[in-house]
């Protein structure tokens, strides 16, 4: 008998389930997709009817997480100021430490899933997605230098770049850091890049005659 499109549904979350929790477990190399779906409670028939490859679980996985941000990222944008910017990136650690699906998600990705010529795919998919985000934090900023809740010449790829480098950090840490508070240290953390990002001169565009000046003065020497 056919199944209802409401018992595929199930049968689809099931697997999803199943895989973010046999991958965090285990790690995803060695478990094949017949894994997966043993753990699931379904045939392996069931799984290749949703699923093709481990490529397509990871790909519906990192869309659920960026959907899950779309909320977040809508009030970002409508704020456009710092305290939007601040809500957004308090909001990535808030996911990643109280969310199951981010949580285990960014360990699988960081810690379970090894990086072999067969995880190539995954490894796209989680760049993909890396890349989206990125362009969802490059318009809130871009937002905020236009309504000059930002300065008007940030320098937009390094600030994007120093944001990363912060927050990629703090991740890294927690990774590896059992015994670090995330939320004592993220709040404070933020509050720093933010205003770095305010009055750093070294994040800002430089000025139309800087690098002539700066070739005249190493003349001169």
């Amino acid at each position: 008998m056919r199944k209802t499109k409401a018992e595929a549904q199930k049968t689809r979350e099931q697997l999803l389930q199943s895989a973010l929790d046999t991958f965090y477990r285990q790690g995803v190399a060695k478990n094949p997709l017949q894994a997966i779906a043993r753990n699931a409670g379904v045939t392996r028939g069931a799984l290749y009817w949703h699923f093709k490859n481990k490529e397509e679980l990871f790909e519906e996985l990192f869309r659920q997480t960026f959907e899950n941000f779309r909320t977040t990222f809508s009030d970002s944008l409508k704020k456009a100021d710092k305290q939007g910017l601040k809500q957004l990136l308090n909001s990535i650690f808030a996911h990643i430490k109280h969310d199951e699906l981010h949580h285990k998600l960014f360990v699988i990705t960081h810690l379970k899933c090894e990086y072999t010529e067969e995880n190539k795919a995954i490894m796209a998919v989680q760049k993909k997605y890396l890349a989206l985000w990125e362009e969802q934090l490059r318009e809130i900023i871009l937002r905020c230098t236009a309504r000059n809740k930002l300065p008007g010449d940030l320098h937009i790829d390094l600030a994007i770049t120093y944001l990363r480098a912060t927050i990629c950090g703090l991740m890294e840490m927690w990774l590896h850091e059992d015994d670090l508070d995330l939320e004592a240290v993220v709040p404070p953390i933020i509050d720093t890049a933010i205003y770095t990002l305010q009055h750093s001169p070294t994040l800002r565009l430089p000025k139309p005659n800087s690098a002539k000046h700066a070739e005249k003065t190493a003349e001169a020497v």
